[in-house]
């Protein structure tokens, strides 16, 4: 009997420390609580934040962020960003419904939680350390279907900018993802931006800003409108997903 699990990612939801505050013309905790609206509309089995979930890393933001998201009672699993603080976001994100555990095994998935932050990076750039690589080896030794989450881009956006603070080893990543014929999709925050490109049989996915979006010239209105993505991982091995936008 085939069976689906949802998942809803939502991204660089850049909290601040009070609800009204401003990030580059977008409120974000305003923008989160109409986001969360929609996903709420939608009830999906989990969700999966990929990263700056704080703009500077404030207790006060990841404090708001449970108060937002507890209320749908959906497992949630997260990572961090190179805006976050690791160590608050452990001290404060301890609410039963929030894990970050590094791979767990959901609806005949493996979700993979791949840490991409460098400590005292100079621009916001990533890098998978040795240690996670290790981990991420191992874990595929798991053969099930397999979803890998990060923060950075691993492949280049085609912004020059953007790119220089992608995933710095990103080769490497991928050669350890390319041995591993049971990855089917990698997803991860960064840029603002919905992305998608396909590499071999493995399909990867950047996902738009929870508040405010790249500013590209080609963008449509809805475009810039603040967003989420949504997978459905199914027990075959299938998925599909899409990118819900929210009016403000």
């Amino acid at each position: 009997m085939l069976m689906s699990i949802t998942i809803a990612q939502l991204t660089d939801t850049h909290l601040c420390c009070h609800p009204d505050a401003k990030l580059r013309g977008s409120r974000p905790w305003h923008s989160l609580k109409a986001v969360m609206q929609q996903v709420a509309k939608i009830n999906p089995d989990y969700l999966l934040l990929t990263g700056d979930l704080a703009d500077r890393g404030s207790p006060f933001a990841y404090q708001q962020l449970i108060d937002l998201i507890s209320p749908l009672q959906i497992p949630t699993y997260w990572l961090s960003g190179n805006h976050d603080c690791l160590s608050v976001m452990r001290e404060v994100l301890v609410h039963p419904l929030f894990h970050a555990p590094k791979a767990v095994i959901i609806g005949g998935w493996q979700l993979i939680l791949l840490d991409s932050t460098l400590a005292n990076s100079r621009f916001g750039e990533g890098e998978i350390s040795p240690q996670s690589l290790q981990f991420l080896a191992e874990s595929l030794e798991v053969e099930l279907p397999t979803l890998i989450a990060l923060h950075h881009h691993p492949l280049p956006f085609g912004i020059d900018w953007l790119d220089q603070i992608k995933v710095k080893n990103g080769n490497e990543l991928l050669a350890s993802i390319d041995r591993a014929p049971q990855v089917k999709a990698v997803v991860f925050g960064h840029i603002h931006a919905a992305f998608h490109q396909k590499r071999g049989n493995i399909d990867f996915y950047g996902s738009p800003s929870t508040c405010v979006q790249l500013d590209l010239p080609q963008a449509t209105p809805l475009e810039k409108q603040p967003g989420f993505r949504l997978f459905h991982l199914h027990s075959d091995g299938r998925h599909q997903t899409e990118i819900h936008r929210v009016l403000r």
